[in-house]
This record gives C-alpha cells, structure tokens and sequence, in this order.
C-alpha cells in the first residue's frame, strides 16, 4: 500500500484498503475524507501522488500513463508533476467509475491547493534562512553550523574595509553590488562542505577546516581583485575552535579588529587572550 513520505507517512491512509471498494456512498465519502486528511501533512509532489494513487485504487480504479489511455480514463492527471501524467481509469459504468467520477475531481482541486500552501510554506521558511542580497546563508543559519562546530574547525570572520565610504561616495546602489559581488565571490573559493554566510552588513563568516583557512583566504584575495565592482579590501580574524569552540567566533571577531587596526587588508590569527 503505497504512503506518503517523511512525517505524512504517519498520516496516510492505512486502514482504509480494509473498506471493500464500491460497497457504498458512504464508504467512499469515507474513503475522500480521510485522503483528504492526509493532504494537511504532504510536504512535496510526489507526497500528494501517493495519497491520491492509494485514493484510486481503494475506490476500485487503477492509474494508467497518459500515453496509453485507451479514452476510456478520467481527464484528471493525478501525478502532479511527478513523472509521466497518470489517469484515474474504471471499467464503464461500474460503480467505481462512478465513485471516481464524483468523488476525485474536488479532491484533486484539494490536492493542488494544498501543494500551493506546503510549496508557499517551503519558500518562506527558505527566506527566513537566505540573506536576500548575497543569497548566501543568514547569521540565523551561521549560529546553527556554530553549534556544530568541530574541534578541527576554524572560524573566519571577514569585514569589508571602509565599506562606509563606498555608500557616502557612491549611493547604496554601488554598496549593494559590491555585497552581492564579494557574496559570489566568497562562494566560489570555498567548498561545498565549509559554512559561509553574512553574519550582518559587511561582515562575512566562514567555518571549515583549521589547515584550509590560509589557503582559502589566499583564494579569496585573489578573486576578490578581479571581482571586485568598487576598490574594496577586506580584513579578517581566524580563530580554531579547539581551545574553545564557544568562544571561536569572538576570538575571530577580535583578531579580525586587530587586522584593521593594525592597516587593514590583512589577516591575523586569534591570540589566547582573544578567547577570554
């Protein structure tokens, strides 16, 4: 018996193949119903496709591809994107073509809507997590790969030098672009494994391995040189996790601070102290 995935799976229809198919109204008013339930919990397309081929097939009718529909199947595409379109089919007249007929054209409109309101849901909790203006990963997503962190691990923290000026000389518009530039920029030197965000402004974060972080800024200088809209240095702080993952991220704030005051342009290591 086919179910729906991840947390629907405890929502789905079971029971109901035990209600013969065709045996009356009520039974396959039933039967609607509580498919219909299950749609509060589908997550994706193919969640909704589950419910909807276990739905026909309780009601006494059998899926056929689109393709190879003889004309006798319900123009109803019960597939919802999911691989080829499939067709609700019974024999003529028998009572689970009539049950298909009347019942499963409101619950496929249920379906697609709640599709809309699970994809709608998926979107927003997608904003809540992406910085809009780099695309990178937010200080909401930073704070939870710091919890995370490995002892192995190092964290960056990165600071653009006189961002300031970029605004007051040349409007937010130009400040803006540069943002988004050392966001892509910054993507394209790390790896898919490492942590990289905007942790605010024109601060940036990266967590990845303690022995790459050299490497990776070198990268990053480079790049950033040829990507950069407007002449824009950056400074920044490492400080390894394994004294004190806790305090990494301060400890990187600080050397980061002490980069800028001692020129900018430049990266320092985080000092014992900087963990107190």
């Amino acid at each position: 018996m086919a179910t729906v995935n991840g947390d629907a799976e405890h929502h789905s229809l079971d029971g109901l193949s035990s209600v013969p198919a065709g045996v009356g109204a009520e039974a396959s008013f039933e039967l609607v119903l509580q498919a219909t339930r299950s749609l509060l919990w589908i997550k994706t397309e193919a969640d909704a496709c589950a419910v909807a081929r276990e739905l026909v097939e309780n009601l006494g009718g059998t899926l056929v591809s689109a393709d190879e529909s003889c004309g006798d199947a319900l123009p109803l595409d019960v597939s919802f994107g999911v691989g080829q379109p499939k067709l609700p089919s019974a024999p003529p007249s028998s009572i689970a073509r009539m049950f298909l007929e009347r019942r499963l054209p409101g619950f496929v409109r249920d379906a697609n809507r709640a599709l809309e309101l699970a994809n709608q849901a998926n979107r927003l909790a997608e904003d809540a997590s992406i910085d809009l203006l780099t695309g990178l990963p937010n200080r909401r997503m930073l704070g939870r790969a710091l919890g995370r962190i490995e002892d192995a691990d190092a964290v960056i923290m990165i600071d653009l030098d006189y961002f300031k000026t970029v605004n007051d000389n040349f409007g937010h518009d130009a400040g803006d672009r540069v943002l988004a530039a050392f966001g892509r920029t910054l993507l394209s030197v790390v790896r898919a494994k490492d942590h990289v965000g905007r942790y605010g402004g024109e601060e940036f974060m990266v967590i990845l391995p303690e022995s790459s972080a050299d490497r990776m800024l070198a990268r990053l200088q480079a790049a950033w040189a040829l990507a950069q809209p407007r002449p824009v240095t950056f400074s920044a702080g490492i400080a390894p996790a394994r004294p004190n993952p806790q305090g990494a991220l301060n400890a990187a704030d600080r050397a980061m601070y002490r980069a800028k005051e001692l020129g900018r342009d430049q990266c320092q290591w985080a000092t014992e102290e900087d963990y107190q």
